[in-house]
């Protein structure tokens, strides 16, 4: 009941952990949704506004090494379960391999729905950095 994902992206570490860490750049990397956290740190919490459909969730970083890996457990509205998501950077010469991990879904459609989300975002973060 998990989900496994790896992409290699022309860039460094440092720029996909911008996306991933940095308001700022997460806002303009996924239009649709805000995101905002209140200590990039173990224990703080992160908020995901989707505005078109009046949603917000909320997460708790769990593990925090910069430019390496990030953590939290995600709850999604109106769920009882955190599904535990990891952000996973590795540098290899001109590129980097962004891995993100889910665990602890609820069901298989929760489970399905999940990964078609993070394989879009991998896309969309590739297509961010590799733009600038």
């Amino acid at each position: 009941n998990t989900v496994l994902l790896n992409i290699s992206i022309e860039t460094t570490p440092q720029e996909i952990w911008k996306v991933l860490a940095d308001e700022k750049h997460f806002n303009a990397c996924f239009e649709t949704m805000k995101m905002n956290c209140n200590d990039w740190k173990i224990g703080g919490n992160i908020t995901f506004e989707t505005p078109a459909k009046n949603n917000i969730e909320h997460a708790i970083i769990n593990y925090f090494n910069e430019n390496e890996r990030l953590s939290y457990g995600y709850k999604k509205e109106e769920q009882t379960n955190q599904i535990e998501v990891t952000f996973s950077l590795k540098p290899a010469g001109d590129f980097t391999y962004l891995t993100i991990e889910g665990k602890n879904f609820r069901d298989e459609y929760e489970r399905s729905h999940s990964e078609i989300k993070w394989i879009n975002m991998m896309q969309d973060i590739k297509k961010y950095v590799q733009k600038k």
